[in-house]
C-alpha cells in the first residue's frame, strides 16, 4: 500500500479553490487509486490521465489545459524542472508503506558475508524515507553506510548523482525497492557492484547478471548502429526532456560523417511508433536516456540514447573532436 496524503491533497485543491483537477500518475500507481479519486471527487471534478506517466518530465500541462483544470496532481514523482509547469502543480511522492526492520537487517546481514565495509545507500521517491533504518542496521553490523548528502541518497532512473558523488568512498552499493529500473540506472554509472532490497518480496539480490546482460545489449545496438547508413534523431517533446540542439549536432555530426540523419519529433518513442519509418536503419533518442536502454529492440534497428550516439561517433569518426 502506498501514502497518498489524500487529506493533504484535498485540503490543497480547497485552498485553491481549483474545480478541475488533472491526476497523472505511473502506470503500477494507478490500481491503487480509487479511493484517493473517491475522496477527491467530494471537492471537485477529477480527471485521471490514462497515459503512462514516467517521471516528474513527463507533464501533461497541455492536455490539463485543454480540459480546462486549475490544478494538476502528480503522483509518484518530484519536480523535474523549476518551472516547467505549465498549470499549477502539486507532486505527491506516494511512499511506499511497509516495515522493512527484518529486510534492512538481513541486507546488512548479507553484504557483511560478501565482505564489504563501506556501502552506499540509495532508494527511489517511494523508499526514500527508510534510508535512516537500513543506515542504522548497518551501523548495528559493523558496517559504514554512506549517504550523499546532497540527494538523501534518492536516485531516479535518469539521475544518479547521489551515487557517483560517493562512488570513490564505498565498495558497493544498496538500492532500497523493488524492481531492476531504478538499481540497473545506477549500475550502468557506477563501477561498484548493486545490490537491490526489495520491499516488495522482502529479499537482498544482486544485479551483475542483469547488468552484464544489458551491456552487452548495448554494445551490440552500438557497433549494430555504426554500420547504419540512415539515420532518425528523435527529439523527444516532453518537456523535461525536450533538447533540439542535442538532436540537431547529432544529426550534423553524422552528416559530417557521410550519413543521413532524419530528425523526428514526438512525445510516444514506442516500437509501433518507429515501425512507421521502415527506411531508417537506427534510431537515437534525444530525451531520457532509459527510453533506449529499456525499449524492446527490433534485431534489425539499434535504438541508441545521446551518450550512446557520441560513443558511436567516435567509431565511425574517429577524428572527431
Amino acid at each position: 500500500m502506498y501514502d497518498f496524503e489524500i487529506e493533504r491533497a484535498a485540503g490543497e485543491v480547497v485552498r485553491r479553490g481549483a474545480k478541475r483537477v488533472f491526476v497523472q500518475a505511473p502506470d503500477g500507481l494507478k490500481q491503487f487509486l480509487a479511493e484517493f479519486v473517491s475522496r477527491l471527487s467530494q471537492v471537485c471534478e477529477v480527471y485521471v490521465s490514462i497515459n503512462p506517466c514516467y517521471g516528474g518530465c513527463d507533464l501533461e500541462d497541455d492536455r490539463a489545459a485543454m480540459i480546462g483544470a486549475d490544478m494538476v496532481i502528480h503522483i509518484g514523482h518530484k519536480k523535474f524542472i523549476e518551472g516547467a509547469e505549465k498549470v499549477y502543480t502539486v507532486y505527491l511522492p506516494a511512499p511506499h508503506l511497509a516495515d522493512v526492520r527484518g529486510l534492512a537487517s538481513l541486507a546488512a546481514s548479507e553484504l557483511k558475508k560478501r565482505g564489504f565495509l563501506r556501502v552506499g545507500v540509495l532508494a527511489n521517491l517511494q523508499h526514500i524515507e527508510y534510508v535512516g533504518e537500513f543506515v542504522r542496521e548497518m551501523e548495528a553490523a559493523g558496517l559504514v553506510p554512506v549517504v550523499d548528502r546532497q540527494t538523501g541518497g534518492l536516485v531516479l532512473g535518469c539521475r544518479t548523482d547521489g551515487a557517483k558523488r560517493i562512488e570513490s568512498e564505498v565498495d558497493a552499493f544498496l538500492f532500497i525497492g523493488g524492481g531492476e529500473f531504478h538499481p540497473l540506472g545506477v549500475a550502468m554509472d557506477v563501477e561498484k557492484e548493486v545490490f537491490i532490497a526489495d520491499t516488495y518480496r522482502n529479499e537482498v539480490r544482486g544485479t551483475a547478471e542483469i547488468m552484464k546482460k544489458t551491456l552487452s545489449r548495448r554494445w551490440w545496438a552500438i557497433m549494430e548502429a555504426s554500420k547504419s547508413k540512415r539515420f532518425g534523431v528523435i527529439m523527444v517533446t516532453k518537456p523535461g526532456q525536450f533538447s533540439m540542439r542535442s538532436a540537431e549536432k547529432i544529426a550534423a555530426e553524422l552528416r559530417a560523417a557521410g550519413k543521413e540523419a532524419h530528425l523526428l519529433v514526438g512525445d510516444d518513442v514506442s516500437p509501433e511508433r518507429l515501425a512507421a519509418f521502415p527506411f531508417i536503419e537506427s534510431f537515437i533518442v534525444t530525451g531520457c536516456p532509459r527510453i533506449a536502454t529499456d525499449t524492446q529492440q527490433d534485431p534489425n534497428r539499434p535504438v541508441l540514447n545521446e551518450a550512446e550516439a557520441w560513443k558511436m561517433l567516435e567509431i565511425i569518426k574517429p577524428d572527431r573532436k
